[in-house]
């Protein structure tokens, strides 16, 4: 694992002393425990980590990702809570006034003196309330940025990256605070800074590895056969890059690739016309790599050690745009296979990599003959139906109740070509009143939706507002909402009961429903049973913040609220019925049964997780101490509490 030149293990021991970290004590022990021996020097030390991790992403990557997600979100996130969860209303006070007078600091600079002089000392108390929420929210946002990282260099399609570099990124996240709008840089993140973490962009990363490890071969990222050929600002420019590369500063080749690519992307065509290119297994990565330098696509295949990784397990079809010399040069659309079946579709509209709207017919013509196009079909008819009413919305013409619903995501969540959401449902959100909206898409009367619980009438048939004691309980609403259309309640139906654990592990088995080797562990254990008669129960899904938690909760805290509003926890039996039942979940959805905890064999407790990823649906498990911290947007299915059984 020794490194010539570049940074590699020895370079991030010198940046974070990372040998001398318990949790290399931790692995180091682990290891000799079980017979292996590890040197006691710095490099074997790390070498011994770096080799569970790689084991671990492995052979059980879903809960090693949840235990590094928890451990980051709250060391590298601000922290709003005191030590018995409640909020910590002096530091919150403190970022309030905070952020007060660096408004009245952006007025000063701007000469809006009259404006100013309405601000006062101090916020107004309605204003108060308005700043801590905003900093919630921002707490949120950096939970949400932060997550996008770590579940990206956790997932399969990151396995390119060595663990070294990894580590390298999300230690250097914890420094990296906003990118400034001249020089490109990003400035030193303090512990009690709202910025949310930088967004990710799966190119620059890709090539910021490539600059490593080019400096590790080659000692410079300068072509010394072209060195005459540079102008002096860019020779500049490239010296300073060495020197990054040199010291291992993450943050400053990041944000060079960042700065790269989005000027690339600036003076991309916006012509269809092109053709396709297939660059087969087994090909030249340089070959591959040459088309798309300089365009701006955000495909991590721009980095060369990522795209060899790729060409040696799959294949690519590209499609170019013709340049003003007719010449095919712009990537628009990429095709990824791996043993002759599709693997990926992306597009180069954002840093998710979605399809350009008018790219998405062209892309279908070429994957459907391919093995696996059917998972693609309701992405091309979301992103074709976005399309038109993204062209309504500009013509100014009237969108349909059942447009409506689609765009609000009622029944189902949009689905796009890319990793995230598609950011052109907010743009089009933000066009329209959600209040207007709301009693179309409800079919309801304005008179028929309450927006706090003192609105409630008999005639009510949806409520928007927080949560209180006693929802559940009225009959007369149809639809609960905390927040329009983001906070729906899903209530549903469920029969528990009449199967055996056998039996419904066979009906499992039957569907093709992947179940993971800890949840099939779960299914055998003492503490799993089912009823022996059938029974029908109501669920309740939710987020956390619905339970009124903006900044997330842990375990207990969760179970505790969701009693007081009437849930309660779910047999376990719940998994797997509603496995078996939900065989429509979206691509990429995912939520937690909320239940007594299963302790597994090696002493943690357990509940079950179902989930729908690229390997078809699953029954997983997570784990689920009472101190474990959720963020506000993890959604837990509870049982509704039989009314006709209460007091």
């Amino acid at each position: 694992m020794s490194i010539e030149g570049g940074p590699g293990p020895e370079q991030i021991m010198g940046k974070y002393e990372l040998h001398k970290t318990p949790e290399v004590d931790r692995s180091v022990s682990r290891l000799r425990d079980h017979g292996e021996k590890v040197k006691e020097t710095k490099l074997d030390r790390v070498s011994a980590h770096f080799g569970l991790i790689e084991k671990a992403l492995r052979i059980d990557r879903d809960h090693f990702i949840s235990d590094v997600k928890a451990d980051l979100t709250k060391e590298f996130t601000i922290n709003l809570q005191n030590e018995d969860g409640t909020e910590d209303e002096e530091k919150i006070d403190q970022l309030v006034l905070g952020l007060f007078e660096s408004e009245k600091e952006i007025l000063r600079q701007r000469g809006m003196g009259a404006d100013l002089e309405e601000y006062g000392d101090t916020p107004r108390p309605d204003d108060f309330e308005k700043y801590k929420q905003q900093i919630r929210d921002k707490k949120v946002e950096q939970e949400k940025t932060l997550g996008i990282w770590i579940d990206y260099l956790g997932d399969k399609e990151a396995d390119y990256y060595p663990v070294w570099f990894k580590y390298l990124a999300l230690r250097s996240l914890k420094k990296m605070g906003k990118r400034d709008r001249d020089t490109g840089d990003y400035s030193k993140r303090s512990a009690n800074t709202l910025q949310p973490f930088p967004d990710l962009s799966r190119e620059a990363l890709s090539r910021t590895l490539t600059a490593i490890k080019q400096m590790q071969d080659k000692r410079t990222l300068l072509d010394f056969e072209k060195i005459n050929e540079y102008p002096d600002d860019e020779l500049s420019a490239l010296a300073e890059l060495d020197r990054a590369a040199a010291k291992g500063d993450f943050a400053k080749l990041y944000a060079h690739f960042q700065n790269e690519i989005e000027k690339e992307r600036r003076e991309r065509g916006e012509s269809t016309a092109g053709e396709w290119r297939h660059f087969p297994q087994g090909s030249d990565p340089r070959i591959l790599v040459s088309t798309l330098e300089g365009k701006g696509t955000e495909w991590c295949t721009a980095g060369l050690d990522v795209a060899s990784g790729q060409l040696e397990r799959g294949e690519f079809w590209i499609y170019y745009t013709f340049d003003k010399d007719k010449k095919p040069t712009d990537p628009r659309v990429a095709i990824f296979l791996i043993e002759g079946e599709i693997s990926e579709v992306r597009g180069v509209y954002g840093k998710d990599q979605d399809l350009e709207l008018d790219f998405v017919d062209i892309a279908r013509e070429k994957y459907k003959d391919f093995p696996g196009s059917e998972k693609y079909e309701k992405k091309d008819h979301d992103m074709k139906l976005l399309s038109e009413i993204e062209n309504k919305t500009k013509s100014g013409k009237e969108l349909s109740k059942d447009e409506l619903i689609f765009l609000y995501e009622i029944d189902s969540p949009i689905e796009g070509f890319g990793h995230g959401v598609d950011p052109r449902v907010a743009e089009l959100r933000k066009e329209r009143d959600p209040k207007v909206d709301a009693t179309i898409v409800l079919d309801c009367q304005p008179d028929e939706i309450a927006w706090s619980a003192d609105q409630i009438q008999e005639n009510t048939k949806s409520y928007i507002g927080p949560l209180f004691p006693g929802i559940f309980k009225l009959q007369n609403l149809e639809n609960i909402y905390t927040s329009f259309p983001e906070g729906k309640i899903r209530k549903s139906d469920l029969e528990i009961g009449g199967k055996t654990t056998a039996e419904l592990e066979q009906e499992l088995i039957a569907k093709n429903i992947n179940i993971s080797e800890y949840a099939k562990d779960m299914l055998h254990s003492p503490d799993f049973a089912t009823l022996e008669n059938p029974e029908q129960i109501d669920l309740v899904r939710l987020k956390v913040r619905d339970l009124g938690f903006p900044s997330g909760a842990t375990t207990d805290q969760i179970y505790a609220k969701a009693a007081e509003f009437g849930l309660e926890l779910c047999p376990a039996e719940v998994a797997p019925h509603q496995r078996l039942k939900d065989e429509d979940q979206p691509l990429g959805d995912w939520y937690r049964i909320a239940m007594k905890q299963i302790t597994y064999r090696d002493g943690y407790p357990y509940a079950f997780r179902l989930e729908h990823d690229d390997d078809g649906l699953w029954l997983y498990s997570y784990w689920a101490k009472p101190d474990n911290k959720w963020n506000a947007v993890v959604e837990f299915v509870f049982r509704l509490r039989n009314v006709s059984l209460e007091p």
